[in-house]
């Protein structure tokens, strides 16, 4: 063992030289993540969706109330801002100031039209560059018409059989009328089977574990440098095993990926406010990701011929299994087919361990994840080991 930590703090001495495992294993992923925080991150913070809206209420009836108090309450719950105007002057003047993203419009007589069962409009009027924001007002109107709709059939359909004419004294007789339309709907706060990481903590996990395969990647690929440079038969020829030589190529693989995930932990903590959860567990977590890393990667090495088609051979697999395992969007959360492949990869395990451990949850809630990731740590890793030890015999 004495050999191969001699050899892997050559390496390791080399690698901080050239800085190269510093900007791939910390630089890279931690400018990315803080990036994808500031571009994604508001529209799916949990304090709300950075929702900004108006209110220009020309009927001002029982109708109108209704639909503005589904808008309160979707405001309660922090899922919007909402802002009373007095005409579509004023509305329109704080859209084109980028106060608000969008307004709604109640026209005058909107309770007239209802209750004389006609047909009657909510205009929607939003920011060209917020188009999304004002897709989502359009949907809540949508929502409350097809509320309005329903009671408007149904009183309809009673007075048909009835045989009565539709007037205001017959709908102030039912038990139901359009203005409790806001009923059909509502915001609530429930508690989800499957647990999902804050948006710092998600694409702070992401970009960690996305990277730590291409970190690992210096360590395993060594072998295939020494040998073209030389150096690996002078290895061998040494009073050392083969074991030796190995092992140190994977313990400087070990050393730089839980040093960078680390770092990554820490930093993005501090200043994108992450939450990691209990530190026994993330570090479960770390040591497992890692294992799995340097296995997968140990194996891209042992069928590689020269260190570039190591290298971008490793690349093309790290980014697949990145993207199927969920590091840059919740591939889990679309459902289908890949839904059902995402847990294939030591990807989707990290951030499900960590997705584990949210809510104050102890560090054993981390070891179903990285008990799977140590299978693909021990499979991967065995293959590669025998496969490398063929190699050296040559």
């Amino acid at each position: 063992m004495g050999a191969a930590l001699r050899i892997a703090g050559k390496d390791l001495r080399l690698r901080v030289r050239d800085r190269s495992a510093f900007i791939l294993g910390i630089l890279a992923p931690l400018v990315l993540a803080y990036i994808f925080y500031l571009v994604f991150g508001p529209a799916t913070s949990g304090d709300g969706l950075g929702l900004s809206y108006g209110m220009v209420d020309e009927d001002g009836s029982g109708v109108s109330a209704a639909f503005v108090s589904v808008l309160e309450e979707a405001e309660a719950e922090e899922v919007l801002e909402m802002a009373a105007f007095e005409g579509r002057i004023q509305a329109t003047a704080a859209l084109e100031d980028g106060e608000i993203d969008a307004f709604f419009v109640i026209p005058e007589g909107l309770e007239r039209a209802v209750f004389a069962n006609q047909s009657a409009t909510i205009d929607i009027v939003g920011d060209v560059d917020e188009p999304t924001s004002t897709q989502i007002a359009a949907s809540f109107a949508e929502q409350f018409s097809s509320g309005v709709g329903a009671s408007q059939l149904a009183v309809a359909t009673t007075a048909t059989v009835e045989g009565v004419q539709v007037d205001p004294a017959f709908i102030a007789g039912l038990s139901t009328d359009p203005a409790t339309a806001a009923d059909s709907f509502a915001v609530v706060d429930m508690s989800a089977t499957t647990k999902q990481l804050d948006p710092p903590t998600y694409f702070a996990a992401g970009m960690a574990v996305f990277f730590l395969f291409f970190t690992v990647q210096y360590g395993v690929v060594g072998l295939l440098e020494e040998d073209r440079e030389g150096t690996l038969a002078r290895l061998m020829a040494a009073p050392i095993p083969r074991f030796s030589v190995i092992a140190g190529k994977g313990i400087l693989s070990f050393v730089l990926g839980v040093v960078a995930m680390t770092v990554l932990i820490v930093v993005t903590a501090l200043l994108m406010e992450a939450t990691w959860g209990a530190p026994l567990g993330v570090a479960l977590l770390v040591i497992s990701a890692v294992l799995a890393a340097i296995g997968i990667m140990g194996l891209v090495a042992s069928i590689a011929k020269t260190p570039e088609g190591a290298e971008n051979l490793g690349a093309i697999i790290a980014v697949i299994l990145g993207m199927l395992g969920g590091t840059f969007f919740p591939i889990a959360a679309t459902g289908g087919f890949l839904a059902s492949l995402t847990y294939l990869t030591p990807h989707a395990w990290f951030m499900f361990g960590l997705a584990e451990l949210s809510s104050d949850a102890p560090w054993t809630a981390a070891l179903p994840a990285a008990a799977a990731m140590m299978i693909f740590a021990l499979i991967t890793g065995t293959v590669s080991y025998f496969l490398l030890r063929r190699r050296l015999s040559r």
